[in-house]
């Protein structure tokens, strides 16, 4: 009796600061904005608005996680890809599997309450990317929102699963779809879409999060007489790319929206000269109008399929002494970057990985690269290699994690290299709906080790520790106020760490490859860590393993615990050291 009262106290220190009670019904405007204050939920894709992805909770900590035990856990009913971030709000848990499906949860009992599954009309997986992914959907009020294969977005409610209303988004003929997570704002539903391999034009729209209702519409490449259309040469902007495939961040105070966007089309650089403005980029725009109020772009003229989509972080730092807004992103040309959030103006940037060889530097003033023409494949039938990083990272979509407390950010990488051949001019011709890349490519070890989670003092720009993985990294990372870091690896272990010194404390072997991003949230007084486990997606293109498609939940070992309580019959390892290698 103790020990329990001892692990209610210490929960209730690390939710001093709750200002808004967990509702039964969904957020409102002021809940999302206060959601910093509300370690107990989950409320965003990134937890909050600033997608720091850090929590308050401190019931489980560097001491005592080796008593971490899955309570309970959920079968997704497929074999695809699990990428999604769960929500959890108002005692409920919602989450997305493969191809759409969103599934709501009892968070403290694993209790399923409904699931909903989308019609997908015949011949959709012809123009799917990297396998029928979804990361996760967005709530507020009374509904919950989820972007579909076929580029729909869909208002469920939140005590039934029945659609309360829905729109389509594109045409998904034409090559577009949508996987990421929607973001809501002040009573709006943000939505991206993918399909940069098809010649689409990116855009973000804004819906009236009640009706539906289109509010607005920005394109991320300029169209004739809108700034940074000169960089585009005759009607390639009409096929350029630039897909808003990932969610993006919000800063309330000043307005802005950040997105990031993806690679041109096609991928050949020659064929397309310029910049090509707004691809493989960081944009803000007015949260109001949708209004570009400016852009960062990481990789002009990209020919690397370097994009630069994973949700920005924003953090409030002192650089040189001084307070800065920033937005930190970790980037798939593996570098680090530090922007002024406010203008968009670039502060510094640091390597992730060794031996980048696509640029021989940024300039120190601008953040502008240094072309490698070496490393730049052309559309001659020729091929480069081998470029560093390989097209995966660097960093790809997978979120990374700040704590504000320490200035210290979490980054997985991975260190790869890759041969492209672009193919001649002839031989590539944009057709609606048809693959648009007009280059091959293939991936290429550079070593035993390809994937690390690093951890990155942002205002020393020191990096502190790395945790190395045979396999690549494709799971995000979540961080606590008690000093944890969790992630998960191909290998199939969800893993904590010491986030002062890197070393693993605990880990669980979940049957399947982590591709997911972890959350913590707590009810009745209990913290609870959850993390979704199926090998799929990019990450399949490569190597092949166990599937499943799995929600594990778990909390400190007690005698109290639903449903398996005490880890029942799955197996838990109580280590000392990092990661074990697989078998040569």
């Amino acid at each position: 009796m103790i020990r329990a009262v001892r692990r209610h106290l210490s929960i209730a220190v690390a939710c001093a600061t709750l200002s808004l009670p967990a509702l039964a019904g969904g957020p409102s405007d002021a809940a999302l904005v206060a959601a910093p204050r509300n370690p107990t939920e989950w409320l965003n894709y990134g937890r909050t608005y600033d997608n720091q992805r850090f929590s308050l909770l401190s019931q489980i900590t560097p001491k005592n996680v080796k008593q971490l035990r899955p309570v309970w856990t959920a079968g997704l009913g497929s074999l695809d890809g699990l990428e999604a971030t769960p929500i959890v709000s108002g005692g409920k848990m919602f989450v997305t599997g493969a191809h759409s499906h969103v599934f709501a949860f009892d968070a403290a009992t694993g209790d399923r309450l409904w699931h909903w599954a989308p019609e997908e009309p015949e011949g959709l997986g012809t123009v799917l990317c990297c396998g029928p992914v979804n990361r996760g959907v967005a709530v507020y009020e009374n509904l919950v929102y989820v972007l579909t294969l076929d580029a729909r977005i869909v208002a469920l409610d939140r005590d039934k699963g029945t659609v309360v209303w829905e729109k389509v988004i594109h045409d998904w003929k034409q090559g577009v779809s949508a996987t990421g997570a929607p973001l809501v704002v002040k009573g709006m539903v943000l939505a991206g879409i993918a399909g940069g391999e098809y010649g689409v034009r990116g855009y973000v729209r804004a819906y009236d999060a009640k009706t539906g209702a289109e509010r607005w519409t920005t394109y991320t490449i300029p169209g004739p007489g809108e700034p940074g259309h000169d960089t585009w040469p005759g009607d390639t902007w009409k096929t350029g790319g630039g897909a808003t495939w990932q969610t993006g961040a919000y800063d309330p105070a000043l307005g802005l929206v950040y997105w990031g966007t993806s690679n041109p089309g096609p991928w050949t650089p020659d064929l397309r000269t310029g910049d090509n403005r707004w691809t493989s980029s960081l944009i803000a725009m007015d949260v109001d109008t949708g209004k570009i109020r400016w852009g960062f772009q990481y990789t002009p003229n990209d020919g690397w399929d370097y994009d630069g989509n994973n949700a920005p972080i924003l953090a409030d730092i002192k650089v040189d002494g001084k307070p800065v807004k920033a937005a930190l992103q970790t980037n798939r040309n593996g570098f680090f970057y530090v922007l002024d959030r406010t203008d968009g103006r670039f502060i510094h940037a640091t390597p992730t990985i060794d031996g980048i060889n696509w640029t021989t530097g940024l300039d120190p003033v601008t953040g502008r690269p240094k072309i490698n023409e070496a490393m730049k494949p052309k559309a001659d039938g020729k091929k480069v290699m081998p470029i560093v990083p390989g097209l995966e990272g660097g960093t790809n979509w997978f979120p990374m994690a700040f704590n504000p407390e320490t200035g210290v950010a979490f980054v997985p990488t991975n260190t790869w290299a890759m041969a492209l051949t672009g193919y001649k001019p002839e031989d590539i011709k944009y057709e609606p709906g048809q693959v648009y890349m007009g280059m091959d490519y293939k991936m290429h070890r550079t070593g035993e080790t390809v994937g690390r989670w690093r951890a990155y003092d942002v205002q020393k720009k020191k990096w502190l520790w790395e945790i190395a993985s045979p396999l690549p990294v494709f799971a995000g990372v979540l961080a606590t106020k008690s000093g944890l870091m969790f992630s998960g690896d191909q290998q199939g272990f969800f893993f904590a760490a010491d986030a002062k010194t890197g070393k693993v404390l605990w880990k669980h072997q979940t049957g399947s490859g982590i591709n997911a991003s972890p959350i913590t949230y707590a009810i009745g007084g209990r913290q609870y860590v959850a993390i979704l486990s199926g090998l799929g997606g990019d990450v399949g293109f490569y190597f092949k393993g166990p599937k499943n498609a799995s929600l594990m939940v778990y909390a400190l070992d007690n005698h109290d615990a639903v449903g398996h309580g005490k880890g029942g019959s799955f197996p838990v390892e109580d280590i000392d050291g990092a990661l074990t290698p697989l078998p040569k």
